[in-house]
């Protein structure tokens, strides 16, 4: 009986060993996964500017956008998050909780996202937003923007179609160069998602779809 109650012992060891490095190789992946990405943000900040004060202005609200993200996925013990969650702490700065719901139309189930992609969606919203604010629906007070994301199956298998676009706000010209955002979205995230992302600079208002694998960190439920 000794002899048993030893070796259970020592198995319980086992497994919560193997369960400490997992969870130790997994925080080591999630911080890895972050410093990349505050490394590309301070490294595209000081790429184009030299001015200290444009430059802490191009670092900080972009961090401030990915600790949104850290803090919702917390809250779900970095199992994921829901992507209408996603949205709100997104727009929750840019008065989506201050009473100016009237210039959001979000549609779309709650579905859950991976961490990754929380990350990198969170990142995108915020850089949508901030454009919005500066030139597009949000820099008046008839604008507001439409939100809408679908699963829909391919070949290939299913994919997420999201959907930002602007409407009602001021006439949209094409930018003679395009800024750190831009390049953060078109570029960035269809890299860190393995999917497409479109920015149509239509005159009645931008229009920026993305679509990627659901095999990806999407999961329905």
């Amino acid at each position: 009986m000794q002899h048993f109650a030893s070796f259970v012992d020592l198995t319980d060891h086992k497994r919560e060993q193997a369960q400490s490095r997992m969870l130790i190789d997994e925080l080591n992946h999630r911080v890895k996964n972050t410093l990349a990405t505050v490394q590309s943000i301070v490294w595209q900040a000081l790429r184009n500017a030299s001015d200290v004060n444009v430059i802490r202005d191009s670092i900080e609200p972009r961090l401030f956008a990915l600790s949104r993200s850290h803090d919702l996925l917390t809250r779900k013990s970095w199992e994921g998050a829901g992507l209408l969650d996603l949205v709100n702490a997104a727009l929750e700065p840019f008065g989506i909780g201050n009473g100016r719901s009237e210039h959001f139309v979000i549609t779309g189930r709650n579905i859950r996202v991976s961490p990754k992609v929380t990350l990198a969606l969170g990142i995108a919203f915020h850089e949508l937003a901030t454009n919005a604010v500066k030139y597009g629906a949000f820099s008046n007070k008839t604008g507001s923007v439409l939100i809408s994301w679908t699963i829909e199956p391919s070949l290939e298998g299913d994919w997420l179609h999201l959907r930002w676009q602007e409407k009602d706000g001021p006439s949209v010209t094409y930018p003679s160069r395009k800024g750190f955002g831009s390049r953060v979205i078109e570029r960035g995230l269809a890299h860190e998602l393995e999917g497409t992302v479109d920015l149509d600079y239509r005159s009645e208002g931008i229009v920026c779809t993305i679509n990627f694998p659901a095999s990806n960190g999407v999961r329905d439920g």
